[in-house]
């Protein structure tokens, strides 16, 4: 009787590990905060900031296996400022993911708040391995020149991503509006589509994007399309990308990249297409990293209608970066960069901007 007892003790407990190994949870996050220095043409000032490396976050993500090579899967995350204490992405709970969805030996389909495959962040991203500072380091990051790299997120969406066979990877996403509710009419939201593709061999990295972001109120769409490549000899990899952006400012709520502000034009202008260029490396030594990248946004030219009788708008700059790492641990870094950006054209303000920073990141 007692073998008996012992049997069945063993049997549920292998059958409660095995209940336990097909279903989990994790919760997980980044802490990272760093000392800032600027300096503009309206002067200079120094902070203690939030998510310069990588953005602060935490979250959760889990999975179910449902047998058939298929998989239920979710992941719940959002942003905050550990130097101050609130949430990022205006407020929201979970603002960089919240989506659900299936994992299949076909590929993965979720619905929620993504982020673009394009975006360079969030659990689908393709092209991130373009820019050499993984579109982290503020004004480094290659999201300054190249729109959609700047953390593209978008609601009420749809995602595809495939899996990898013979090095080749594509993907592609559709939001029925990219920011809030839908509402009646549908013409009326601002819906997107995007596609990414990558194919990798060897030393060799190729990825290439195209999004698009449909006029609600007629006109013309904004689209962006991104191409890079990377090439690795050994500890070094080299770097390089191009964008293309067409009618930035002609689509309201459409992402700005490293223009902020002036995704809104002056009084008087009109949308604009822009070139984006990068080149860039990282090399690693031993627990230290090197990285350094020059971009360049070369933008139409337009004299438009001003205040003052006619101005020139000419969203021309380059940005110079330098920056490092350190890893203490396998969750603990520290890290210090450098950037510096240049206006080579005409603009309503001062875009001139220094920008040192370092700082501490921690993963858990």
């Amino acid at each position: 009787m007692k073998r008996t007892w012992v049997a069945l003790a063993v049997a549920g407990a292998f059958a409660a590990g095995a209940a336990q190994a097909q279903s989990s949870v994790t919760l997980y996050g980044i802490v990272d905060v760093n000392y800032m220095w600027q300096d503009t043409d309206a002067g200079s000032f120094s902070a203690i900031n939030s998510g310069h490396q990588s953005g602060s976050r935490w979250g959760m993500r889990g999975s179910e296996e449902l047998g058939g090579n298929m998989k239920g899967i979710f992941t719940l995350e959002g942003g905050y400022s550990p130097d101050t204490g609130t949430l990022g992405q205006g407020g929201r709970l979970f603002g960089r993911q919240a989506w659900a969805g299936l994992d299949t030996s076909l590929g993965t389909v979720v619905l929620g708040r993504v982020a673009l495959l394009s975006s360079g962040t969030g659990s689908f991203d393709m092209m991130g391995r373009l820019d050499p500072f993984l579109t982290g380091f503020g004004l480094a990051g290659a999201g300054n020149t190249f729109y959609s790299l700047n953390a593209v997120r978008v609601d009420n969406a749809v995602l595809y991503k495939s899996p990898k066979f013979a090095g080749f990877q594509v993907g592609a996403s559709y939001s029925l509006n990219i920011n809030g509710n839908e509402s009646v009419n549908s013409s009326n939201n601002l819906d997107a589509f995007g596609f990414a593709g990558t194919w990798e061999l060897g030393p060799f990295w190729v990825g290439v994007s195209y999004d698009t972001f449909d006029n609600p109120i007629g006109g013309s769409d904004q689209k962006h399309l991104q191409v890079g490549g990377t090439f690795d000899l050994g500890p070094i990899r080299l770097n390089a990308g191009y964008g293309n952006m067409s009618n930035i400012g002609a689509v309201p709520n459409a992402p700005s990249g490293g223009l902020g502000s002036f995704a809104v034009l002056p009084a008087g202008a009109r949308p604009f297409d822009s070139n984006a260029y990068l080149l860039g490396g990282s090399w690693k030594i031993g627990a230290f990293s090197v990285i350094a990248s020059w971009q360049m946004a070369n933008g139409d030219s337009q004299n438009y209608n001003c205040a003052s009788g006619t101005c020139n708008f000419d969203p021309d700059y380059d940005i110079w970066s330098l920056g490092g790492t350190w890893n203490l641990s396998r969750r603990t870094n520290l890290y210090a960069s450098y950037a510096q950006r240049n206006a080579d054209g005409s603009l309503p303000i001062s875009f001139d901007l220094k920008q040192f920073a370092f700082g501490v990141r921690h993963l858990f």
